[in-house]
């Protein structure tokens, strides 16, 4: 059983939501949902989980309350429920970009105790049907710390995802944004871009589309609604963007003029596999947000959060 927090509201219950309920119950949590869906609300409750009628009702008594609710609905969720947050209480969210979450709480709950989070776990399909609880197990898990958050939430938090098998990566909410607009925003839209290129080729290159073709283009099976969400309002991806035409152009460019594509390939090769061949050390830490941020920016991340006499010790993993 996680003893980082005795009860937990999760609100939204789709894919992250769902799954993040489900694992919960399995860590022996006591966990409430809620889901202004009520087609979601009831296929969660269907599966014998715990669904609250209200946000107001799912929040009492939590330690811990997660919005799990896609980007667009996360101002209007935080100042409904911030009147029955318990002052005690963890507010966390697990949405792809860091900065807007930020933004809303600081302007709706600012008394609130905000520890931003994002676990890099998605998958195309979506909803309570596809959640699964095994679905963070080694999955990257942004958590944000900025200069006035508390550390001892934050602690608490890295507990909870290293009991949930993730690993939390401590970064500030605008390193976590600029971070993503290269590893998430920017693949999804070259997707949707490299999907509308093979159909552009017509019937004849669609039915040789073979490993290329299906890996590049596959995560433009998602929803449209949440690709936006996850680009729109990043400034970061345009900077992403520029990066990706840059070298487009640059292939394009000695193409025309019947040079060879291979300066492009090698760089892109030497890229792609020296990120497989990092290795990492254990590291030992005494917990700042100094620490942790150097952690997170060298590409670390924490395996576990070890309490003694002396207060909290940290296990984590960085690159060498």
């Amino acid at each position: 059983m996680s003893t980082a927090f005795r009860r937990v509201a999760v609100l939204g219950l789709g894919l992250i939501g769902g799954s993040l309920l489900q694992a919960l119950r399995q860590l022996g949590s006591e966990i409430v949902g809620y889901d202004v869906d009520s087609a979601a609300a009831a296929a969660a409750s269907a599966s014998g989980y715990p669904v609250a009628p209200t946000d107001a009702a799912a929040v009492h008594g939590a330690d811990l309350v997660v919005l799990a609710m896609p980007l667009p609905e996360v101002a209007a969720a935080v100042q409904s429920l911030a009147p029955h947050l318990s002052a005690s209480a963890v507010l966390t969210d697990v949405g792809t970009l860091k900065q807007p979450v930020l933004s809303a709480v600081r302007e709706a709950a600012p008394a609130a105790t905000f520890v931003g989070g994002h676990p890099l776990a998605g998958v195309e399909e979506t909803g309570w049907n596809a959640a699964d609880p095994l679905l963070f197990r080694d999955a990257p898990w942004a958590l944000t710390l900025e200069d006035d958050t508390s550390l001892d939430a934050w602690l608490r938090m890295a507990e909870l995802v290293c009991d949930l098998g993730g690993r939390p990566v401590p970064t500030t909410a605008a390193d976590q944004d600029a971070a993503v607009g290269r590893v998430i925003g920017l693949p999804h839209v070259l997707a949707e871009a490299l999907a509308l290129t093979g159909l552009a080729g017509g019937p004849l290159g669609l039915s040789l589309a073979a490993g290329s073709y299906m890996s590049g283009s596959r995560v433009a099976r998602t929803p449209p609604e949440l690709v936006t969400t996850w680009c729109d309002g990043n400034p970061a991806l345009v900077d992403a963007l520029d990066d990706a035409i840059a070298h487009l152009t640059g292939a394009r460019t000695a193409l025309a003029a019947g040079e060879s594509v291979f300066p492009l390939a090698r760089r892109g090769h030497a890229a792609r596999t020296n990120w497989e061949r990092r290795r990492f050390e254990p590291v030992e830490l005494v917990p700042s947000v100094e620490a942790l941020r150097a952690l997170g920016r060298a590409g670390g991340w924490v395996t576990a959060v070890l309490r003694d006499d002396d207060g909290h010790r940290l296990l984590g993993m960085r690159p060498v």
